[in-house]
């Protein structure tokens, strides 16, 4: 039991400790609140928020993905959710003599037990940490500092005070539970023959040490570090996005108070974007995954992340202040964030193939606050790289991204006699062919394999022809949100001229756009992608095939990211490609683990200057799995896979979209 003096040293230790963190808490908060009013619905459906957020927290869903380092995390924050009772009674029990929050229970008894063998996995979970911080060093964490050496150090030593303060204690007679603090217990045995006064000592040592580390400790993770992940990466959880990962959010441009668009400064990020940056644990796991950071690009989402973080933090108290008393037109200018915090380079390298986000064990959303940093760039200052200045001038006159004109839109269906929409006026469903493959010569070959399968399977199908156009989803993705919204509205006008159930695309980013982001515009329709469509025909009965594929035993899929990533859709051409008699073989980078062919975010339109090319990593990845054919669902990706591959030289298999190789299996096609 500590003494009075001690009592009242500890009460004023608390109650500056108290100050302090609230003081902290409100700094941190008005950093976030700073930020402009966030358009996404942030608080719509709590109980599935809060659910996300326990298995995000609690169960570490996201971390245990790599489970080496996931299971020490996990011993540690399981530790920090059971160690908060007897914090409590802890700090309490300085002034309550015998206070426990469980009572006197048999709970309470149990507690002890776990709480004393938590203090070990602990224990053991800090230096398991500490020895890959420290000594194995991954590329992708930050460089250790004295910040995590304190960290490290304050949680195993309160750890380990713990068991010392229990340990004198039982040695001295004075512990109610002895028996049931099994680890301390066996500390006690060891000091059996120790003095009196040095027991009352080391219990004093022991109680202080604890007390002393919790404060600290917790103080730590009020300065914005890293480790403020813990206190703003659960409220960052609970308000993730709900909307599909591939929507970006319609821009209003014709606000009237609107005095720029997209993001220039800090203060124009919204609060959502600024509590993202305070989220930060700095784990690099965006960057592992990253095609640019892996190709040796200037953009690293991570180093993106942080840089951002410590402008906000430069910055943000001191726009904090001038707002609170200037008026706007005397405030001091904030220096723009674009060329400075954020590299130019860096800001036109994103493919926004959502790795980070779908890797990021804090929800942050990265592709957003680069998209909005482009939107300026384009919008406002009419910056961008010089190759997308023709594919946006053609996107806007011809309606396709080469500039060829709209009358041979359909040219590649001559001789298949495929329906116009203009003629039919209604149809089960529209094929939307898009710009590839109306105009890509390889592309065309995707179109035609389609429509085999459609005739095949007895599809009431229709194309739009001439009338047909560019989404302009690169555009879009790249910053210019003008021409975007001036496609879809010329778009949509055209689509409510027929009548159809369901259209059909061959393209992901045209699904994308048409199923995620058009109802935006009030326009909402039933999409699917070509792979699911044939897969559900297959299932159905629909499409009868001959076999002919079972003597090519081996296909490698490449994945879309902004099929798999973006939208979830993973399962239906590997169904598809089994009832065509072909075997799977495993990537090592696939599913929502694949890897970008380095066409997304408009680098379709833009040459790779800079570090190695991403499709050339990716053409090698595919062709090191052996299969003899790899299957893909995208026309960017057959673009750059098969340009990558003969980039690499020989051995490379052939490349051929899931529409093909399953029209090769419908009767009557050659073996």
């Amino acid at each position: 039991m500590i003494t009075l003096p001690e009592k009242i040293v500890f009460a004023l230790i608390l109650l500056g400790a108290t100050a302090w963190f609230a003081r902290r808490i409100g700094a941190l908060v008005r950093l976030v609140r700073m930020g402009r009013p966030d358009p996404d619905d942030r608080f719509g459906n709590p109980v599935a928020r809060i659910a996300d957020v326990f298995l995000d927290v609690f169960a570490q869903r996201r971390v245990l993905r790599k489970p080496f380092v996931g299971a020490f995390h996990l011993l540690i924050v399981w530790g920090f959710f059971i160690f908060a009772i007897n914090t409590v009674n802890h700090f309490a029990g300085a002034f309550l003599p015998g206070f426990d929050m469980l009572g006197p229970t048999r709970l309470a008894l149990w507690y002890a037990a776990v709480a004393d063998v938590f203090a070990v996995l602990i224990i053991l979970g800090v230096l398991g940490l500490a020895f890959r911080r420290h000594v194995l060093r991954p590329p992708g964490l930050t460089r250790p500092s004295a910040e995590s050496v304190l960290v490290f150090t304050f949680i195993g030593g309160a750890m380990a005070a713990y068991l010392f303060d229990n340990a004198a204690h039982i040695a001295l007679g004075s512990s109610a539970h002895a028996e049931y603090h099994v680890v301390a217990s066996l500390l006690a045995a060891g000091f059996a023959r120790w003095d009196r006064l040095l027991l009352e000592v080391v219990a004093h040592i022991g109680w202080w040490g604890d007390s002393l580390a919790h404060l600290t400790l917790v103080g730590l993770l009020f300065i914005p570090t890293k480790h403020l992940h813990l206190l703003a990466g659960p409220v960052n959880l609970l308000f993730r996005r709900t909307r599909p990962r591939g929507q970006l959010l319609k821009m209003d441009l014709e606000a009237e108070d609107a005095e720029s668009f997209g993001v220039a400064k800090v203060e124009d990020y919204t609060w959502k974007q600024n509590l993202d940056l305070l989220a930060c644990i700095e784990c690099g796991r965006c960057q592992d995954y990253c095609p640019t950071a892996n190709t040796n690009k200037p953009l690293s989402p991570k180093r993106l992340i942080v840089d951002l973080k410590d402008h906000l933090l430069k910055e943000g108290p001191a726009l904090l202040k001038a707002k609170a008393g200037t008026p706007p037109a005397e405030r001091p200018a904030t220096p723009e964030m674009i060329g400075g915090v954020v590299e130019l380079d860096a800001l036109w390298a994103c493919t926004t193939c959502a790795a980070c986000v779908e890797h990021c064990p804090m929800g942050i959303e990265h592709i957003d606050k680069i998209v909005d940093l482009r939107r300026h760039q384009v919008l406002m200052e009419a910056q961008f790289p010089e190759q997308a200045d023709g594919a946006f001038r053609n996107m806007e006159t011809a309606g396709n991204p080469w500039g060829f004109a709209p009358s041979a839109r359909a040219g590649w269906a001559q001789g298949l006699d495929v329906p116009l929409m203009a003629e039919k006026q209604q149809a089960d469903v529209l094929f939307w062919v898009g710009c590839s493959g109306s105009y890509d010569d390889r592309c065309k070959r995707i179109s035609v394999a389609i429509v085999e399968i459609l005739k095949a399977a007895g599809v009431d199908f229709a194309i739009l022809g001439p009338e047909e156009r560019c989404t302009c989803e690169s555009a879009r993705r790249l910053g210019n949100e003008y021409l975007y919204q001036t496609a879809t509205q010329e778009i949509v006008e055209t689509l409510g001229k027929y009548n159809f159930k369901r259209i059909l695309t061959a393209c992901p980013h045209c699904f994308n756009t048409i199923a995620n982001e058009y109802p935006a515009f009030g326009a909402t329709y039933e999409v699917v992608h070509h792979a699911p469509f044939i897969s559900e025909l297959i299932a159905g009965g629909k499409l009868p095939l001959n076999g002919n594929g079972k003597g090519i035993s081996s296909v490698a899929v490449h994945d879309s990211c902004y099929l798999a990533r973006h939208n979830g859709i993973i399962d239906a051409p590997r169904e598809a490609l089994a009832a065509a008699g072909r075997t799977v073989v495993s990537v090592p980078r696939e599913g929502r683990k694949g890897f970008c062919c380095g066409a997304g975010g408009g680098r379709m339109w833009l040459e790779e200057t800079l570090g190695e090319r991403i499709n050339r990593v990716r053409a090698k990845e595919l062709t090191d799995t052996g299969a003899k054919t790899v299957a893909t669902m995208c026309p960017f990706c057959m673009t750059m896979l098969v340009d990558g591959a003969k980039a690499n030289g020989e051995g490379a298999p052939e490349f051929k979209d899931i529409a093909e190789i399953i029209a090769a299996a419908l009767p009557g096609a050659p073996a």
